[in-house]
């Protein structure tokens, strides 16, 4: 006699008092993190910085990404997840007031991206390590599930309640007022139950290999994430900027809550055309949807070509991403799969600090629109390169099944 299937668990069965209080700081810490590149830009742009300045100090953030990334894991590996966890919370609560700092002192500038980039950088690896510590390992994928609604809720407020902010007092204070909301957040880390820290033989750093970081099987993705996860990251440094300078827009965080809430709602159908039909009909729609978005963005003339341009990239960006993600993991043995995913997001912080620093430039040169339209051009060649790797690797499992 078969065993009955195991009973999806609700969220009232899940959210334990820990869950609920881990669950609203990180809502509170993604709200601080989701606006600050918009933001942080237009602020300098309106402190009177040359874009290419602007570019270059925006992609700081993603350079100190790239170097302390390979650190990251093995140090939440090795220690107690939730004193990490709160480090690195209280660095980022930190960093909002030296982003206020930097609004009237452009020398805070960028050792402000910097540090933001290395406490983003530990949040993001250990968040969901110290919420397997509090439910159950056979509740983790469910509450995963609900936990990352916090992510949709910040992206989607976050924008517009920062540029409102901003343009009824100044930038300055509204980095402060974010600065005392996220201390909330680090608050609430702090008042979580303790953590476990594993027993471990050798230093903090000992686990960090080149073969657990980097796996030359998942370079295509890689590659593929430096195209679109650079542009993606890449327009959002100027948006701001643009709306307000070509547009007369001052808050275009309708946007970032337009593409969340569009994405929110075409992340289940894509993901199941991911599972029925393949990483390349997947992958072909979104890269598409994905440039209509700029030729939207540079083709704009008032706030419902923004819109439009939030619901093509917010399709694009959540085809893209789930692909990418499964492609690196598919391409490993099960035990480098964490070497895949690492080797995956590498290509986001390059590609994010690559475009940030030559969007700079390229705008400053010939002007917003053309930077929207020449970020057409590594998205497209990505689609195109995607699909005939994508075709080879079909053809070639073709044959090894004959």
């Amino acid at each position: 006699m078969s065993e009955a299937a195991p009973k999806k668990k609700k969220f009232t069965e899940i959210a334990n008092k820990n869950f609920i209080m881990l669950f609203i700081a990180y809502t509170i810490i993604c709200l601080g993190h989701s606006m600050t590149s918009a933001t942080s830009s237009a602020g300098w742009r309106a402190g009177g910085l040359d874009m290419t300045v602007v570019g270059l100090i925006a992609s700081a953030q993603a350079w100190a990404a790239f170097v302390i990334r390979p650190f990251s894991a093995p140090i939440v590996d090795r220690g107690n997840k939730k004193k990490i966890y709160f480090m690195a919370v209280a660095l980022f609560t930190v960093v909002l007031f030296m982003y206020s700092r930097s609004m009237v002192d452009i020398s805070w500038a960028v050792p402000t991206r910097i540090i933001h980039g290395i406490a983003w950088t530990f949040i993001s690896t250990v968040t969901a390590v110290v919420l397997s510590e509090y439910v159950p390992r056979e509740d983790l994928g469910t509450a995963m599930g609900f936990f990352m609604v916090s992510q949709l809720i910040a992206s989607a407020i976050s924008q517009p309640i920062a540029f409102e902010l901003a343009n009824r007092f100044s930038y300055a204070t509204m980095f402060m007022i974010f600065g005392c909301i996220v201390a909330v957040g680090c608050l609430l880390v702090l008042l979580t139950s303790p953590t476990k820290t594993p027993e471990r033989q050798g230093s903090f750093f000992s686990g960090i290999k080149l073969n657990n970081l980097f796996a030359k099987e998942a370079v295509m993705p890689m590659l593929l994430n430096i195209c679109f996860q650079g542009t993606r990251s890449g327009f959002t440094v100027f948006l701001a900027a643009f709306a307000l300078e070509d547009l007369g827009i001052a808050n275009v965080g309708i946007f970032a809550t337009v593409a969340s809430f569009v994405g929110w709602v075409a992340r289940p159908m894509l993901g199941t055309l991911l599972d029925k039909k393949g990483t390349k009909a997947t992958l072909i729609p979104a890269g598409l949807s994905f440039a209509l978005g700029l030729i939207c963005l540079a083709a704009a003339q008032n706030m419902v070509w923004i819109i439009a341009a939030g619901v093509f990239v917010g399709i694009g960006q959540n085809g893209i991403n789930p692909v990418l993600t499964t492609i690196s993991i598919r391409a490993v043995p099960p035990e480098r799969k964490a070497a895949g995913n690492s080797t995956n997001y590498l290509g986001m912080d390059i590609g994010s600090a690559v475009a940030q620093s030559a969007g700079g430039l390229i705008v400053s040169t010939f002007g917003y629109r053309m930077g929207f339209a020449a970020f057409l051009v590594p998205v497209v060649v990505g689609t195109v390169a995607a699909v005939i790797v994508l075709t080879r690797q079909e053809a070639r499992s073709k044959a090894a099944a004959n």
